[in-house]
């Protein structure tokens, strides 16, 4: 009885553990913006607030391996992706995608209240 009880203990302080976070979480992806990538490039998750950063996410992203950074895609629905390439020099690669501009801000466009005068 008492063995069993004590193999229980044990089990839940691993299974504690186990669930708890630690510095190594940080270098999950929810740590970062970039949903895929390696030294090549990557793509990140739409929204109009990521659009608004994707030149600096890219260009932190593609620092890590002394590298600049190309947005070559933009699809602006949910769920869709800007994909971005990793170049070692902006003006060398002739081959590689061109640039594809971005928005700067999140400008959304007012709609007028539908006002109908009562007779």
């Amino acid at each position: 009885m008492r063995a069993t009880a004590f193999l229980g203990i044990i089990l839940g302080a691993a299974g504690l553990a186990l669930l708890t976070p630690t510095e190594a979480s940080a270098q999950f992806w929810w740590a970062s913006p970039v949903w895929h990538g390696n030294d090549t490039g990557g793509i990140i998750p739409w929204s109009c607030e990521t659009e608004a950063f994707a030149h600096q996410i890219a260009g932190e992203f593609c620092a890590r391996w002394d590298k600049y950074h190309r947005i070559t895609s933009v699809h602006r629905q949910y769920g869709d992706y800007i994909a971005f390439s990793c170049l070692w020099s902006p003006s060398i690669n002739r081959y590689a995608l061109p640039a594809v501009g971005t928005r700067a801000t999140c400008a959304y466009p007012r709609l007028r209240p539908v006002v109908k005068a009562l007779d």
